[in-house]
């Protein structure tokens, strides 16, 4: 059943890439995706209940994989940031389609939640209360999802390694 709804889930992203090329986003209809996808609406509404569903739940399924790799799990603010540069890079087709989709709060809201994990490791905000939390990694995050974007749609001109040092000196060791 996960390989069905993995190969569903591909042919569904590959469909709104293509009539991406030819149409915006709020353009796209569930008939048209799931035509060009060659799938059932069916089989569509069985995993999604709308299109943004069909992004948010890659976009899920690859912040769930991260968020479980020990190499996010250190108080190294810098390995784990570049470890997180490696891996947007690697998606980056995914995260152009996002953008290109204009779901630029799905790539956000994911990126605060790896933000939350990478900051559960700082000493220096040990001592911030939920509420503070919460304000520093929508804070941070918002800013960090606008280096990314601008990274990402330039075609990443700096190293996941140049980034992360930019990164790390803007944060001042705070992270």
């Amino acid at each position: 059943m996960a390989s069905e709804v993995n190969g569903t889930q591909a042919y569904l992203l590959g469909a709104i890439e293509r009539l991406l090329k030819k149409k915006s986003f709020e353009d796209i209809s569930v008939s048209e995706l799931t035509r060009v996808a060659g799938i059932s609406r069916m089989t569509f509404y069985r995993h999604y209940q709308n299109i943004t569903d069909v992004l948010t739940t890659e976009m899920n399924k690859l912040v769930g994989e991260l968020e479980q790799d020990e190499n996010l799990q250190t108080t190294d603010f810098y390995a784990a940031i570049v470890y997180y540069m490696h891996f947007l890079s690697d998606h980056a087709d995914f995260i152009n389609l996002l953008l290109r989709a204009n779901q630029q709060t799905v790539l956000r809201d994911n990126i605060a939640k790896v933000l939350a994990v990478l900051s559960s490791n700082k000493p220096q905000l040990k001592n911030f209360n939920e509420r503070e939390m919460q304000y520093y990694v929508k804070y941070h995050a918002t800013g960090l999802t606008s280096v990314i974007v601008e990274w990402i749609e330039r075609n990443q001109p700096e190293t996941p390694e140049e980034l992360a040092t930019f990164l790390e000196k803007n944060t001042d060791g705070v992270g």
